[in-house]
Formats: structure tokens, sequence, C-alpha cells
């Protein structure tokens, strides 16, 4: 095959790679109006992999037509050079200009190498910076943590668990460590001491930078109670997306410059990547970690990678004496991987162990549902970002058993949660225009909390594209005879439509919520009395649906 023929073949790879990429960017947008987590996930994780896909066979598209670009690149850089406004300033005497054309020389490794490292390592710290003073300042990255932690509980499931608990493992300590020793190892068989020295410092170093940094920001961990692992010590920043990011990179970017094969090469990335979201995912799944810390963490660890990689490539191709003896035949390191793998299989099950603990549940008393009580409560639902949505339209008072009781004995179904499995029988039954009836409803927050009970009722058309709907939050109140005060919201589900910009499939609303009040009411066959929690307003829901009140709540006791 010749050269032109396999550079064609790769631009095409690129392009439909670029596609699929553009439209996966729906399916992303989807999931995430949708809220489910492991669906967003997963689209996200998709789109990260496409794109990549698509700049690594651009990139190996041009290296096969190296003379090409090089000749291009040549002749623009003579263009560049030869204008007289670039001549002039070359011959400035201004000691900051010459200091920026010593930083764009291709003779020194000082110059333009070193240049593009700091300039893309500085964009992956910059961005760490900014969770990291996001943090510090308790900014909306703080409230999303907390209402995604508080999900979790929701939508875990037993096979997802040991998943994820195989792929948290992986990143442990004591996994990092033996993957460090037998890369290390297999490198010194082969008399590559520098190779292996660099190895260990790079996971020495990795340990420290995240002691140093848990002890400086001093993050506390998500409450116990969302936790299915006890951990010690601070939040910030996950260890075990450092570890993956660094020396998972390291021995990535060894079993990358040891392949041959095109197609190996992007494994390799597309393994790494992977592998690197998969714990990062971990950690949050698993509430040991805030979605900001493993966000920070890795954005940290690809600003040392790069310039670990980058300093090493500098040092080869400059032929600095310390890194002219450096080879690139490790095939054998395949084998890491692969022990890892078995590694964590046998030991993770034995030294990772669940824990489920049930948080607290105190209560505050008060006399009566009163106007004093309303100022207490949580009055407005919100989006995952804490934009305000709908406010409280019921105020029960009663057990959960009670409140189960009521709706089911009316023709109500409960909502299941919002799983990967359910999400996904809820969006093909719903473009198949199906029936699903106790379809999960997409998350609302209350406090930061999502809400505890979901109920819904079908319509006539006996389709899941139209139902009446209500979610219902615990609140820390109860009356002083001990029966639990709760706060709910609730809408009509009209029909599906094409909402925003990108023209999402979700459920449009009936915008007068009071007469899905009025409905709920009348149909679970009790007395109701009405208390104003809020003025008549407009608003609008999550997926931008208006909606009006009278501002009143129904309070029903049971």
């Amino acid at each position: 095959m010749t050269t032109t023929m396999i550079s064609n073949r790769r631009f095409i790879v690129a392009l439909v790679a670029l596609a699929l990429a553009g439209a996966n960017v729906y399916a992303v947008k989807t999931f995430d109006v949708f809220g489910s987590p492991v669906l967003f996930a997963a689209s996200l994780l998709g789109e990260i992999i496409l794109i990549v896909t698509a700049a690594f066979y651009l990139v190996m598209g041009l290296a096969v037509r190296g003379n090409v670009v090089k000749s291009l690149a040549q002749s623009a850089w003579h263009g560049v050079n030869g204008d007289p406004n670039i001549k002039r300033l070359r011959r400035t005497k201004s000691g900051f200009l010459r200091f920026l054309a010593r930083r764009f020389k291709t003779l020194k490794p000082t110059g333009l190498p070193l240049t593009v490292v700091l300039v893309i390592a500085g964009y992956f710290l910059y961005h760490f910076l900014r969770v990291l003073l996001g943090i510090l300042r308790r900014g909306p990255e703080v409230q999303i943590d907390l209402r995604v932690l508080n999900l979790m509980p929701m939508v875990r499931t037993d096979l997802q668990t040991a998943g994820f608990m195989f792929v948290t493992f992986l990143a442990n300590v004591e996994s990092v460590m033996y993957v460090t020793l037998l890369t290390a190892g297999l490198l010194l068989v082969r008399r590559e001491r520098l190779w292996a020295g660099i190895v260990i410092g790079v996971a020495a170093a990795t340990e420290a930078t995240a002691y140093i940094l848990e002890h400086l920001v001093d993050r506390a961990r998500p409450a116990e109670a969302l936790r299915l692992l006890h951990e010690q010590g601070g939040s910030f920043p996950s260890g075990h997306v450092m570890r993956a990011t660094l020396v998972f990179g390291l021995i990535a970017y060894l079993l990358f410059k040891s392949s041959k094969s095109t197609f190996a090469k992007l494994v390799i990335i597309v393994g790494y990547i992977t592998t690197v979201f998969m714990v990062a995912l971990s950690r949050v799944y698993l509430g040991v970690h805030y979605p900001s810390d493993v966000t920070a963490s890795a954005l940290l660890g690809a600003s040392l990678l790069t310039l670990v990689i980058g300093g090493i490539e500098i040092g080869i191709r400059y032929r600095l004496p310390q890194f002219v003896k450096l080879r690139f035949e490790h095939r054998q390191l395949w084998a890491v991987p692969v022990m890892l793998a078995i590694f964590a299989l046998v030991l993770g099950p034995a030294m990772l162990h669940e824990q489920t603990l049930a948080a607290p549940d105190t209560t505050i008393p008060v006399a009566a549902i009163d106007n004093s009580t309303v100022r207490r409560l949580p009055l407005y639902s919100e989006t995952l970002t804490g934009a305000r949505m709908e406010p409280i339209g019921f105020i029960y008072a009663g057990s959960e058993a009670q409140i189960v009781g009521a709706f089911l004995n009316h023709g109500w179904y409960r909502a299941d949660a919002s799983t990967l499995s359910n999400t996904l029988k809820a969006v093909s039954v719903g473009f198949q225009g199906g029936q699903y009836e106790t379809a999960p409803v997409t998350p609302s927050y209350l406090n930061a909390k999502p809400e505890n009970l979901a109920f819904e009722k079908p319509t006539e058309t006996n389709s899941l594209r139209q139902r009446h709907h209500t979610r219902i939050w615990k609140t820390d109140f109860a009356l002083e005879d001990g029966r639990r005060i709760w706060v709910a919201t609730a809408s009509y589900d009209a029909g599906v439509q094409l909402a925003g910009p990108a023209k999402l499939p979700t459920h449009h609303i009936d915008p007068n919520i009071d007469g899905e009040r009025a409905y709920i009411v009348d149909s679970l066959g009790t007395a109701a009395s009405y208390i104003e929690v809020v003025k008549p307003q407009l608003g609008k829901n999550a997926s931008g649906d208006a909606f009006f009140t009278d501002g009143r709540a129904a309070i029903i006791r049971f």
C-alpha cells in the first residue's frame, strides 16, 4: 500500500470519528437532561474517545505526509521571518522581546520544545487552579458536588458497585506500588536503570504531591452515610486519580513508544484515558470523593505528566547526556496491565469492604403547619446547578409508609430509581410511544438533596409520553405527635417535545401546575387545607418549560 493510500485512510478514519463525535454531543446533552449520571458519564467518555481518535488519526495521517507538512511549515516560517515588522522586532534591544524570541528557537531544547511543553502543562495547571479556587471559595462547584453525591445512593446497583470496586482498586496504593515495582523490575532485567528510576520517582512524587495537597487544602470527605468505603484523610485531591493519571500515564507512554502498529498505539491511548476516567468515576460513585476532587486531580496529574514526558522527549531528541542510552524496546511491559487486572481481581474483594451506614434521622419538632413553619421549610426545587424551579405545592404530615400507601391505593405507581437499566428502558419505551408505569423521573433537588419519593399515574393514552407525576422530599421537621413533614412538587407531562437549541427530547409540562395540585388532591380522596408559601409567580423548569402558580401549597395530614 502506498503512503498516499495510508494517509488517505487515516484522514477518512479521522473524519468519521469527528462526525460521530459531533453526533454524540446530542447523546451527552440528552442524558444530562434525563439526569442519569451513569449514562451521562458513559456518553461523555464516548465523546472523549471519539475526539481523541479523530485527533490521533489526523496526526498520523499528517505524519505519513511529513515532507509535505514540513515543507509547508518551513515556508510559513520563512514567510513570517521575512516580514519587515518581524525583522524590526528581531533587531530590537528590548530584553522582554529578545526573551520571547529565544522561546521560539528550535536549535536549543530550552527554545520552542520547552515552550510547547510549558504551554500544555500550564493549560492543565490553570484549569486545576480554577477548580481549586472554586472549592476554596465555595463556588457553584461545591453545590454541584453536594447534589451529585446525594444522588449516588439512588443510582447504585449490585453489579455496578462490584465493577466500580474493581476499578477503584486498580489505583489503590497497594496496586500502584505493585505495578511500580513490577515495571521497574522488568526494566532492570533489561538493564534500563534510568527508566526504572523514572518510574519509581514518578510514583513517589505522586504520593508526596497528594499528601502535601491533602494537608494544605484539608477538605472534609463526603458524609459517611453516602460512602460505600471507609476512607481516612482529606477529600482533596484524589490520590487514586493522580496515581492513575501519572503512573499509568508513564507506563502507557512506554508502551506507546515501544509499539510499531498505529492501531496498537490508539488502543494504548484509549485504554489509558478510559482507565483514568473510570477510576475518577468510581471514586464519586463510591461516595468517597466529590466530582471537583477527581476533576482537579486529573488536571493536576495531566500537567505533571506533560512535564515528565515532555522532559524525556526533549532529552532524547536533543541527545542530552543522561538520555542518550534510553531505549524504547519494552514490549514485555504489556504484561503489566494484565498483571494489574489479575492483582485487582484476586486481592480487591479481600481488601475492600463495602459499608452501608444509615444517615442519622434527627427531627426538629414544630407545633403546627403554619406560617412560621413554612418560613423554615425549603420552598423551591432546584436543578443540578442550583437554578430555582417550581415552588412546593404540597406539605404532607405522616410516615413514609402512609404516603406510599395513599398513592399506591389510588392508582399511582412509585417511580423506579434512575439506574442505568431503568433509564435506558425509559428512553427506549418513550421513543416507541409505549408505556412504563414506573419509569424513573429526572432527579430534582430541594436543599441540595434529590427527591426521596416519586409517583406517577398514566393517562387515558396509556403512553409514557403523558403522565401525572410528583416528587416528594422528607424534611428535617416533624409535628409534636411524631408525624414527619414532607414537601412536594407536581406537574402534568402533556407530551414529549424537542426543547432548546439542541432540540433534546424531554417531557413538556402543562404550565398550570396548580391544576396538577388539584388533580392529586382529588385523586387521593382526602381533605386538604391550603397555605401560601410564595407569592403568585411565573417561572421555568429545568428544560425551560414555563409554569404559573398562585403560590399556595395543599396541606394533607395522614
